[in-house]
C-alpha cells in the first residue's frame, strides 16, 4: 500500500455464512482464474481455491499462472466470501416453517419491502451485496411485483427444493461430501441522514437470510453430511413462518366471519403439523447448543402469522397500529416501537390460543422471547386456475397487483436486537412515547386511556412524540 493511501479496516475474525467457520482475514483463500487451475476432487468442475503469496499493487491475488483473481473463498468449505464480510459483522436470520407455509412468498415480499422502507423512510441502506448468490430471490421479487405486459398473466413461485444448486452448496470438508445452505446476503448500513453515519463500523451488518425446503424441518430429515439447518443455532433470531389456514379449526372460524369465501380458506392444499415442525427445530437447536430440554433458548422467536388478508375479519381493525411502529427522530435515528409490536403480539397470541393453541404452546416452550407478528405477503386472495401436478387446486397471483403488509417488521425487530456496537450506537432504537400535556378542561383528563378491545394505549401516530430508549 502506498504511503498516505486510506486503510480499509478489517474484522479480526471473518465468519463464513455457509459453514460458519471463523478465521482471520490473512487465512482467506482466493479463487483461481486460469482455466487449467481446477480442483480435481470435483472432476475439474470447480476452480482451485488457494492461499496466495503474490498480490497486485491494488491488493488482488495472482494465481499460479499469473492471472489476477477477483473472488475470495472460505478456507474450510471453499464457498465465495463477499468483500463486505471482511469489514462488517454478519447477522444470521433463519426462516423456517412447514412445507406450503409460504416461506418463499414471505421472503420475496420482505426483501421488496425492506428495499422500499429502509432507505426511503428509515435512513438505512439495504444493499444487494451478493447479486449472483441472491439471483433466486431477486427473480422472485421481479416475478411477483413487476407488472406484466399481459394483464391475464398469473404466477406461482417455484417451490424450495430439498436439493439443487440454487439453494444449497456441495463441497468436501475433511474428505467428507457435504451439503450446506446458501444464504441470501444483504448489507445494512446507516445512510447519510442517519445519526450514526460517520461512526457506522460497529452497527453495520451483513444480513444473511437462510431459507430451506419445509421438508428439511420434518422429524428425521437431517443427517451429518447435510447439516442444512444448522444455521438455526447460529442465528440472532428465528423467524417461523406459520400458516394458520393449514389448521382446520382456524379455517372454520374464518368461514364464520367472512362474507365471500376466500380460496385460501376454502382450499387447504397443505396440512402439515406445523407445531411438530417447530418442535423438531427446537430439539435441533438445543442439541447443537447443548441446552437442557427443560431450559428456554435465549434468542428471540418471531412467529410470522401468514395470510392476514384472509383472517383479518377475526380481528377487525385491532392490528392497524402496526402501520405506525417505525419512523425517525429529529436527529435521523431510525426508531421501532417494539412495545406496540408486543401489544399486537398478545392479541394474535390470544386468538391462536383460542383457535389453534398447539403452535403457541410449542413456541413458548422453546424460547424465552416469543413475538407473534401478523403479515400478508400478497395482500389479496389468489386466483384458482385448475389443478396442479399433485391434483390440488392451483392458486396463482397476478404480478404487480400484490400489496404486502408488515413483512418488513420481523427483520426490523431482529435488527433492533442485534445491530448495536459496544459504545451504545444502534442501527435501530427502541422508542417510548412521551405523554401529552394534561388538558385543563372540566378537570384533568389523562392522555392514555386503555382500549378494552386491544389492551393498547391511545396513539396518534406522531413520530415527533417519540423518544429513544
Amino acid at each position: 500500500m502506498r504511503t498516505g493511501e486510506p486503510k480499509i479496516p478489517l474484522l479480526k475474525q471473518v465468519t463464513c455464512p455457509t459453514c460458519w467457520h471463523e478465521f482471520p482475514p490473512e487465512e482467506m483463500h482466493w479463487i483461481a482464474v486460469h482455466d487449467e487451475l481446477v480442483d480435481e476432487r470435483f472432476n475439474g468442475n470447480r476452480q482451485l481455491r488457494f492461499l496466495p503469496s503474490r498480490f497486485t499493487i491494488g491488493g488482488m491475488a495472482y494465481d499460479e499462472k499469473g492471472r489476477e483473481c477477483t473472488e475470495m473463498a472460505c478456507p474450510r468449505c471453499g464457498n465465495v466470501i463477499i468483500p463486505h464480510l471482511l469489514q462488517m459483522r454478519p447477522l444470521f436470520l433463519s426462516i423456517l416453517g412447514a412445507p406450503g407455509s409460504g416461506k418463499s412468498f414471505y421472503l420475496a415480499a420482505a426483501v421488496r419491502e425492506l428495499q422500499r422502507t429502509l432507505g426511503a423512510r428509515l435512513n438505512i441502506r439495504f444493499q444487494n451485496s451478493n447479486p449472483l448468490g441472491n439471483h433466486l430471490i431477486t427473480g422472485y421479487v421481479k416475478e411477483l411485483f413487476d407488472h406484466a405486459d399481459d394483464p391475464d398473466t398469473t404466477v406461482k413461485l417455484k417451490k424450495t427444493e430439498l436439493d439443487g444448486d440454487d439453494w444449497y452448496y456441495r463441497t468436501i470438508i475433511n474428505g467428507q461430501d457435504m451439503l450446506l445452505p446458501k444464504p441470501y446476503q444483504y448489507a445494512v448500513q446507516p445512510s447519510r441522514n442517519h445519526v450514526m453515519f460517520r461512526d457506522q463500523g460497529g452497527i453495520s451488518r451483513v444480513l444473511s437470510l437462510y431459507d430451506n425446503a419445509g421438508e428439511h424441518f420434518l422429524p428425521g430429515s437431517i443427517t451429518g453430511t447435510a447439516p442444512v439447518i444448522d444455521h438455526l443455532a447460529r442465528s440472532e433470531a428465528l423467524l417461523f413462518v406459520y400458516d394458520p389456514l393449514q389448521e382446520s379449526s382456524f379455517r372454520e372460524r374464518c368461514k364464520q366471519h367472512s362474507g365471500a369465501l376466500d380460496p385460501q380458506v376454502e382450499y387447504a392444499p397443505f396440512k402439515y403439523p406445523q407445531a411438530d415442525v417447530l418442535a423438531e427445530a427446537a430439539a435441533h437447536v438445543k442439541r447443537l447448543k447443548k441446552i437442557p430440554a427443560t431450559e428456554l433458548y435465549e434468542k428471540p422467536l418471531v412467529v410470522i402469522v401468514q395470510k392476514f388478508d384472509a383472517w383479518q375479519p377475526l380481528v377487525g381493525n385491532a392490528l392497524d397500529k402496526l402501520d405506525k411502529v417505525w419512523g425517525v427522530d429529529a436527529e435521523g435515528q431510525a426508531l421501532l416501537d417494539s412495545d406496540m409490536i408486543r401489544t399486537i403480539s398478545r392479541i394474535v397470541e390470544d386468538l391462536l390460543l383460542d383457535v389453534a393453541p398447539a403452535i403457541v404452546n410449542e413456541a413458548q416452550s422453546f424460547c424465552e422471547e416469543v413475538v407473534f407478528i401478523p403479515v400478508t405477503a400478497t395482500g389479496r386472495s389468489p386466483l384458482v386456475k385448475g389443478m396442479d401436478d399433485s391434483g390440488r387446486p392451483d392458486l396463482l397471483f397476478q404480478p404487480g397487483t400484490l400489496t404486502p403488509r408488515w413483512c418488513e417488521l420481523p427483520v426490523l425487530y431482529a435488527l433492533l436486537r442485534a445491530a448495536r456496537d459496544r459504545e451504545g450506537g444502534a442501527l435501530l432504537r427502541k422508542v417510548v412515547r412521551k405523554p401529552k400535556a394534561k388538558r385543563k378542561r372540566e378537570g384533568v383528563v389523562p392522555f392514555r386511556q386503555p382500549e378494552a378491545e386491544t389492551g393498547s394505549t391511545e396513539d396518534d401516530g406522531d413520530v415527533s412524540a417519540w423518544k429513544t430508549q
